[in-house]
């Protein structure tokens, strides 16, 4: 595969990449799907003249019905839903574990704008676990990859994680191959951040 993640060198071969399971978005996703058929509501409740202020009399006096742009709002929803799918797709796709032969990258996208990488080499990788919790984990097949290393950053964790067993018995394979070519290399944990501004 080519270069997908800054700081790749030229002969390091990207092995896999593991993308978060659904679920870290469906919140978001959800939200955005009750906006938009709520805005198409208010469209069709404009164009049908339905009126949430309706004429009202009070202590003998009677109030017209007040004029409210609702087609208009619900053009907004309809538009704030589908920007909010498009974001969530997109921070989704850019948060991922990258599986190299000679590293192991957490890319964590936490914004539009805000990016953190996070590099731990395969030779500083001493213990690997997974935790899957509660009964919609287990159901749907996903949970946290641990994986303690002897640098700074004692601990590495990737929440999500589709089939996380399968992962750890991929990444251990991984770590075996990389032992026995490498058996000595290794510079630690690097970390950088990649904040953008927007303009």
């Amino acid at each position: 595969m080519s270069h997908i993640f800054p700081g790749q060198d030229d002969d390091e071969i990207v092995q896999r990449v593991v993308y978060k399971h659904g679920f870290s978005v469906l919140p978001f996703v959800g939200v955005s799907v009750m906006l938009f058929f709520l805005g198409l509501y208010l469209v069709y409740a404009g164009a049908a003249g339905v009126s949430f202020f309706p004429e009202t009399t009070f202590a003998g006096f009677k109030t017209n019905p007040l004029p409210f742009p609702i087609s208009v709002l619900g053009i907004l929803f309809v538009f704030l839903s589908i920007f909010m799918w498009m974001a969530s797709i997109f921070i989704w796709r850019q948060n991922m574990m990258v599986l190299t032969n000679e590293n192991v990258v957490d890319i964590d996208q936490s914004g539009l704008f805000q990016k953190r990488i996070s590099t731990l080499r395969l030779s500083r990788v001493q213990d690997i676990s997974v935790k899957v919790k509660g009964p919609i984990q287990t159901i749907f097949r996903y949970g946290t990859v641990t994986i303690q290393s002897a640098g700074e950053n004692k601990l590495f964790e990737f929440d999500y994680v589709p089939d996380p067993y399968e992962v750890k018995s991929y990444m251990v394979k991984l770590f075996e191959e990389f032992v026995d070519h490498k058996p000595q290399e290794g510079d630690g944990v690097s970390t950088s951040n990649k904040t953008i501004n927007q303009a």
